[in-house]
């Protein structure tokens, strides 16, 4: 029993020290050069897409130049073709390491949930699955004290096409590079 309490008390105390550590909060705002990969899709459909992103984010220090990011974003992707044309609310868990006050690295998962898809009348029709997983790696450079920038690129892990869809049991993964520009508050 004295075991437990001990156990719970550092858990507390180390839960405690990290959420008393001074986080930060921030908007980010950034385009999008998407593509769906994929053997499946004809040649004259693969052009990528030019989109949107949009998002907050918090950042938790964990340790000296280490810290937790969690973000909230709206990300537009697919391919330049309406008909494979699919948007996204996206949440990235980043692990980020500053290697100075200037550059950083951060990577780590990210869930996506469908919220639109083209509804096509040519005869396309890629009924997109309704979860998107990724993987996300980029390279952050904070150009002042509040302002910063980023470089990403989201490797899709995920079939991306609803096999029960008309497209027929086709296979396909997200792929995205990202630029984008923020604020914290």
């Amino acid at each position: 029993m004295k075991k437990k309490l001990l156990y719970i008390g550092v858990l507390l105390l180390t839960v405690s020290g990290i959420m008393a550590q001074e986080k930060t909060y921030g908007v980010r705002l950034g385009a999008n050069l998407s593509s769906i990969s994929s053997d499946d899709i004809p040649e004259n459909l693969e052009d990528n897409r030019f989109g949107v992103v949009v998002g907050f984010l918090a950042e938790y220090p964990i340790k000296d130049r280490l810290s937790f990011q969690p973000e909230f974003q709206y990300s537009s992707q697919g391919n330049e073709d309406e008909a494979l044309r699919v948007d996204y609310l996206k949440l990235p868990l980043f692990l980020k390491y500053n290697f100075t006050d200037i550059f950083n690295v951060h990577i780590g998962p990210q869930v996506g949930l469908k919220i639109w898809e083209w509804e096509d009348n040519a005869g396309i029709d890629a009924n997109f699955n309704t979860f998107d997983f990724a993987a996300v790696a980029g390279i952050g450079v904070n150009i002042t004290e509040n302002f910063f920038a980023d470089l990403r690129y989201d490797f899709g892990l995920s079939n991306v096409f609803d096999d029960e869809g008309v497209t027929g049991g086709a296979d396909g993964n997200n792929s995205v590079i990202q630029l984008s520009f923020g604020y914290k508050l």
